[in-house]
Parts: C-alpha cells; sequence; structure tokens
C-alpha cells in the first residue's frame, strides 16, 4: 500500500519518506491527500483474527460486542470485514450473524451481505433472500453491470478476475 500511495495511485500520502525519515519542511504540502493508507490495512487485521487460533469470537454474532452496536461506520466495517472473512463463502450465516448482534443490525447486515456477496457472487445467495425482494430484476440487472464493469477494469490492467 505504502508503494501505492508514494506512486501516488492512492490518495494518501506517506509520513516517511524511502529513508524512513519524516517529511522536511522544504516537501510541499499535499493537500486533498490522506495522511496515511493504514485505514486500508484494517479488513487485513481483522479478518487474521478469523484464522488465528488463539483468537476467538463465539458465538460469532457477538462481534458486535467486540467492535461496537453503534451505527459509526468505525464500528460497522470491522465487525462486516470479520463476518465477511469468516464465513466468506456462506452468505446466509454472515447475514445472521450480522443480525443477531443486535444494535444498528442492519447497518452491519447490509455492509456484511455486500462483502460475502461480492465474494460468493449471485449464486452464493441464497434464493429465500431474493424471492420477495422489490424489483430483483433492476437490482440483479445493476449487480450484474457493475460486475462487468469490474471485469473490463481488471482486464485493461491486465489481471484476472480472482
Amino acid at each position: 500500500l505504502l508503494r501505492l500511495a508514494r506512486a501516488r495511485k492512492l490518495p494518501f500520502h506517506t509520513m516517511a519518506h524511502t529513508d524512513l525519515q519524516p517529511p522536511q519542511k522544504d516537501r510541499p504540502l499535499e493537500s486533498g491527500f490522506f495522511i496515511s493508507p493504514d485505514a486500508l490495512l484494517t479488513p487485513s487485521y481483522v479478518a487474521g483474527t478469523t484464522t488465528d487460533p488463539d483468537v476467538r469470537i463465539d458465538p460469532a454474532w457477538k462481534v458486535s460486542l467486540v467492535y461496537g452496536m453503534t451505527c459509526a461506520i468505525y464500528h460497522q466495517l470491522p465487525a462486516a470485514y470479520h463476518l465477511a472473512a469468516r464465513y466468506p463463502n456462506d452468505f446466509e450465516l454472515a447475514v445472521l450473524h450480522a443480525v443477531n448482534g443486535g444494535g444498528e443490525n442492519q447497518a452491519r447486515a447490509v455492509l456484511t451481505g455486500a462483502l460475502v456477496g461480492a465474494q460468493t457472487g449471485l449464486s452464493g445467495i441464497p434464493k429465500h433472500f431474493l424471492k420477495d425482494l422489490d424489483e430483483t430484476d433492476i437490482l440483479q440487472r445493476l449487480a450484474m453491470d457493475v460486475a462487468s464493469k469490474v471485469e473490463i477494469s481488471l482486464a485493461a490492467d491486465g489481471r484476472k478476475n480472482p
């Protein structure tokens, strides 16, 4: 991430130069850039807790007690990251744990569902979640449109969809 920030491919500036010294006064201010890409590392740190045998949140719905039950995004995202990493192939279980955690469970469930749904694709979302959804056809068409744009973008960068 630091390499990408230094190459200006991410909207962050690094606090240290390549020699790990703080920027000098002659270095221009970088307005419009965030201080550090560290926040982008949070999903990795949180996901790591799901595979570390010494860290366990059981039952998984208690993730909301660990990261916070309020609607603030800094409480919601780590809980959603945790559930998405813990249940990457089980949309229903991930979303149910998000809902059962209480507090701002709707926001947590939406974020968790979006993350796990992105990993499983439409085929990984149980049909009973979709059957009574308002405007299912429109939403599925929009999702497929986004997915095709991701494919095009990855192809343009010479990468394959993971």
